[in-house]
């Protein structure tokens, strides 16, 4: 049946053979066509892909979509007070950053709580926002780029809710 995954669109933007990096997220997208997950779209989300397609985004898309592996997210009540949850923090530039991936966040909490995403920061931000707001889902981060962080290996393994890819446990602050 497979999971449902919320990937931001940076993660189809840096696939490609060109680096070692950028291959281990061509790799890992190669690996994720070939299960049996399935991808979260939100309206913001979709948006965000179409504004930065790639020949691979619409690879990608056009395969999950004849697939029908694309889950439609509709904006859903339930996770709008995460967004006035935000504005608690007293961090301005941080609400700023945080509301501009929030998307995700809330997708991810409306499926099957797992982003797929290259941008730390946002991930460092999560984490700051989770710090200061207690009583949110466990959601899963996972940077493909990243080669400690074995997103190949996470991806195909049984059991992937693994507290240490939790954004609230995020450890590796980014300025």
């Amino acid at each position: 049946m497979g999971e449902c995954y919320i990937i931001d669109a940076c993660v189809l933007t840096s696939a490609s053979p060109k680096t070692e990096i950028s291959r281990r997220v061509a790799d890992f997208i190669d690996v994720f066509i070939n299960t049996n997950n399935k991808i979260g779209m939100t309206k913001e989300l979709k948006k965000e892909w179409f504004d930065h397609q790639s020949n691979f985004t619409a690879m990608f898309y056009s395969i999950l979509y004849n697939q029908r592996r694309i889950i439609e997210i509709p904006d859903h009540d339930t996770v709008e007070n995460l967004r006035m949850k935000v504005h608690s923090i007293k961090d301005k530039q941080r609400v700023l950053a945080i509301l501009k991936d929030m998307h995700l966040l809330e997708a991810a909490i409306l499926k099957d709580k797992f982003i797929i995403s290259l941008d730390d920061k946002a991930r460092n931000n999560f984490n700051h926002f989770y710090n200061c707001i207690p009583g949110l889902s466990d959601v899963c981060w996972i940077n493909p780029s990243k080669e400690k962080e074995e997103a190949i290996k996470w991806l195909l393994c049984i059991e992937k809710y693994d507290p240490s890819k939790f954004i609230i446990n995020y450890t590796e602050v980014v300025v």
